[in-house]
This record gives structure tokens, C-alpha cells and sequence, in this order.
């Protein structure tokens, strides 16, 4: 199952989105958009997504489902 995180992070902070994006390469995530990526790895998402929060961002998950091809 693959998982979507999507997230914001205040512009005053641009240098931990460098961060952000930086992890999520290293952990070999798919970007889709800027900050839209895509992994199988719930936990490791969650863990960023937590950081994301924790510096005031906002952060969701979602689970991928393909409705119509």
C-alpha cells in the first residue's frame, strides 16, 4: 500500500523544508508536487509528518486508492 503525505510549512522556514525534502529523498519518496510525495512507509511519514507539526506546519496522510483509470 502506498501512502500520500501532503503538507505546508510556514515560508519564514525555508530551511527545514530543505530539511523536510532533503529526508524525504534520503527514505527514496516520490515527489508528485512540490509538497506532495509518495512512499510505502507509513511510520517513517508520520515521523516526518510530526516534525512538519511541530514547527507549526501542517501535515496530512492519506492513503493511496486508484478510483478510475
Amino acid at each position: 500500500m502506498s501512502y500520500i503525505l501532503a503538507f505546508d510549512i510556514p515560508t519564514d522556514l525555508k530551511v527545514f523544508k530543505l530539511q523536510i525534502n532533503r529526508r524525504l529523498k534520503r527514505i527514496h519518496a516520490t515527489m508528485i508536487q512540490r509538497s506532495l510525495w509518495k512512499h510505502n512507509d507509513l511510520n517513517e511519514l508520520i515521523r516526518i509528518a510530526s516534525l512538519i507539526k511541530n514547527v507549526g506546519g501542517k501535515a496530512l496522510i492519506m492513503e493511496e486508492k486508484l478510483v478510475f483509470e
